[in-house]
């Protein structure tokens, strides 16, 4: 539903999907459809290994300006102001299932920590709530980068409620996937 956060999450055309959990080589993906006060939330976990470092992932995840280059489903992404070390960035998407589509449009706030973390918090746009989290580690033994992806999400639209886990889930496999194969060809990584 991501930044590629929410657009991370929901973005591009869905595929209906029956398991809880979905993984796809090195990505994996969870999606909870969780009622709180009233209010539906989707809880996504996700996770996946790149082979490259957390360097070369940080390069690809922060170059906001091109992520709508390989991340599905996203329309456009722009950086509109940088303070130290948090950022406001624009996206436009869209979430599809068959025929039907939703614009979605997001202003969000990243703060950085290099190299390791990037938290995602909602200024304005068409969700009633959404906040994520990246988190990049090492990792020795894989020879690359473990990266981990939460978040929460409530659209300000309506989302059929038998496939609403489903469409979330499928897209942020798609965005997760995409977000690998981009890093990984940038550094040279071979599959």
């Amino acid at each position: 539903m991501t930044y590629f956060f929410l657009l991370l999450a929901i973005t591009c055309s869905a595929l209906v999907l029956t398991k809880e959990g979905v993984s796809n080589g090195s990505v994996e993906v969870s999606v909870r459809r969780n009622r709180k006060r009233g209010r539906i939330l989707f809880e996504i976990q996700a996770q996946g290994l790149i082979r490259a470092t957390p360097q070369q992932t940080w390069a690809v995840l922060t170059d906001y300006g091109r992520l709508s280059e390989f991340v599905p489903g996203l329309l456009s992404s722009k950086l509109l102001s940088r303070r130290g070390n948090e950022v406001v960035i624009e996206q436009q998407g869209s979430i599809g299932f068959v025929f039907v589509r939703q614009a979605i449009h997001l202003v969000v706030r990243v703060t950085e920590q290099p190299f390791s973390r990037l938290d995602v918090a909602l200024l304005a746009g068409d969700m009633r709530h959404y906040a994520s989290r990246w988190e990049l580690a090492a990792s020795p033994l894989d020879g690359g980068t473990r990266i981990a992806y939460r978040g929460s999400l409530e659209p300000d639209f309506f989302v059929p409620l038998l496939l609403g886990r489903a469409i979330v889930q499928a897209d942020v496999q798609k965005m997760l996937a995409a977000v690998v194969a981009e890093v990984e060809r940038r550094s040279g990584a071979s599959r």
